[in-house]
């Protein structure tokens, strides 16, 4: 797939702006401790270790692999024929081309708004809107969708 990486933009708390650029992977990586930015999984496979952290989006192009036993705060794209593993926490909105696939392990989670074409297989737990687009969502036994409740400001929340 043709696409661009542009750089990632940080402003630093005495205003200054930075330009690093994004994460491309080819390959097999395995990611410990935080990494700040976005990250394009070309081929290959990439494994968020548990205690790990992702900040900024992750983008899964097709026949590559992500398995998160950490922490990704951020959005997810799950290209066709790519396949991505949630065994800790998916904090962010996460879209499913058609013919990709996510699963989301016992323990798992996926925290925002799901724009499914693929097909989203849940055995954790669950919470945020979803636009189906001709996919699937399957909540497997033993898995949780949580609903939203009424926060004191009238605001729809979920609470984990």
């Amino acid at each position: 797939m043709d696409h661009s990486h542009p750089n990632d933009i940080f402003i630093g708390a005495d205003g200054d702006r930075v330009e690093k650029p994004s994460l491309v992977i080819h390959g097999d990586k395995t990611l410990s401790g935080t990494h700040n930015g976005s990250v394009c999984v070309h081929d290959g496979t990439l494994t968020i270790v548990q205690g790990a952290n992702h900040n900024g989006s992750l983008t899964v192009l097709a026949s590559a692999h992500v398995t998160i036993h950490g922490v990704h705060n951020g959005s997810l794209s799950v290209g066709s024929s790519a396949t991505s593993e949630v065994l800790g926490a998916q904090n962010g909105s996460v879209h499913v081309d058609d013919g990709g696939t996510l699963l989301v392990a016992s323990g798992g989670r996926l925290a925002g708004s799901l724009t499914v074409a693929g097909r989203i297989e849940n055995a954790g737990v669950r919470g945020g809107t979803v636009n189906n687009i001709g996919g699937e969502i399957i909540d497997l036994p033993g898995s949780k969708v949580m609903e939203p409740q009424l926060g004191a400001d009238g605001a729809n929340v979920f609470r984990w």
